[in-house]
């Protein structure tokens, strides 16, 4: 089969054991047969050539099968090489990306931080500059009529005395004894009726109470604003802060009052072309509110308060802030200007908790 020449093999007659014989047209050993099938010599059977045949085919399988194994364990190896890349690429963006959002995060933290610092800067500035003038419009007080002593050291308390020809007779009064301007030099310490205030009241409308005074000289020899155990500063207190600052609100004027002690509140005008009405944030009824505060620092609400209120606040801060400038050591006035300094600002407070102007 398969294209091989049948051969006949020859038994021999003399009974002698069969074999094989090879005639004319027998393969030599070596010659190839069809299909590919080599015939390798005599006396091979049909069935020993398809086992060979079989045997090297199934070689071939089995080569093709172990190259095959190693391809598909090359393709694995690659695929698990190509997701590991994957996968670190993918950790390594994340990582990248939380990187960056916390750079960007860190730099906007810097730049609010700087911002509120900038701000912080701005109102103290602000501040520094107000001090700045009121120090300035106590150095203008200075008049050539009624000269600061401190800041003309030149000049003597004790004046020259005009004569009776073109004074005294002027205003038709009998001549002073010798002794009249000894008896107005007051002792040290020793409280003077006859000073004048800054609104120039004549020395017969003035008189001062000698135990506020007594108190406030006593505060003097060593000033502290925030100590309401003292007396004087209890009687601030008790007579003028706290009634000034009473408002309906009772909880907000709290914080109103623990701003000014702090020197933090703010208060600003509103700029409206046409204003109305709103709800006052201390009187908690219905006001024109041009202004309106900002208690603490610049994170805190604003809340719209009337002129009444604003007036009531800036008259607390000012005799605060006058307290503050005799606690630095920057007021270099005398006992007795600074005392009537301090009972102006107290008549400001009372005037305008009773929604009066100021004189």
């Amino acid at each position: 089969c398969n294209g091989l020449d049948r051969r006949v093999i020859v038994l021999s007659s003399s009974g002698s054991s069969s074999g094989s014989t090879e005639g004319p047209d027998s393969p030599l050993p070596g010659e190839e047969l069809g299909s590919g099938v080599r015939w390798t010599g005599g006396g091979r059977s049909v069935s020993e050539v398809k086992e060979l045949a079989y045997a090297r085919l199934q070689a071939e399988l089995s080569r093709a099968q172990q190259e095959l194994r190693l391809r598909d364990e090359e393709v694995a190896r690659l695929s698990q090489i190509r997701d590991q890349v994957g996968a670190e690429l993918e950790e390594l963006t994340a990582s990248l990306f939380e990187e960056a959002n916390n750079m960007v995060r860190e730099a906007n933290m810097k730049q609010a931080a700087a911002e509120k610092r900038q701000q912080e800067a701005t109102l103290k500035v602000e501040v520094l500059q107000a001090e700045v003038s009121a120090l300035k419009a106590l150095v203008l007080t200075s008049t050539p009529s009624r000269p600061n002593a401190h800041l003309h050291p030149q000049l003597s308390r004790h004046r020259h005395r005009r004569s009776p020809s073109n004074y005294e007779l002027a205003t038709c009064r009998p001549p002073s004894p010798p002794q009249a301007p000894q008896q107005q030099q007051p002792q040290p310490g020793q409280p003077q009726s006859g000073q004048a205030g800054t609104d120039g009241a004549g020395p017969d409308l003035s008189e001062v109470d000698p135990v506020c005074h007594r108190e406030f000289v006593r505060w003097q020899e060593k000033p502290r604003v925030d100590d309401r155990e003292d007396l004087f500063v209890a009687r601030l207190y008790r007579e003028d802060v706290l009634p000034c600052l009473h408002f309906p609100n009772s909880q907000l004027a709290a914080q109103v009052l623990r701003a000014i002690e702090e020197n933090s509140i703010t208060i600003e005008a509103v700029t409206a072309a046409n204003p109305f009405p709103r709800r006052c944030s201390l009187l908690e009824a219905s006001r024109v509110c041009q202004y309106r505060m900002r208690l603490g620092d610049s994170g805190a609400p604003w809340h719209h308060i009337s002129q009444l209120c604003r007036n009531r606040i800036t008259s607390v801060c000012d005799l605060f802030c006058y307290l503050r400038y005799i606690q630095q050591g920057l007021v270099r006035s005398s006992l007795q200007e600074m005392y009537w300094e301090v009972m102006r600002r107290r008549r400001s407070i009372a005037l305008a908790r009773l929604g009066l102007p100021s004189c």
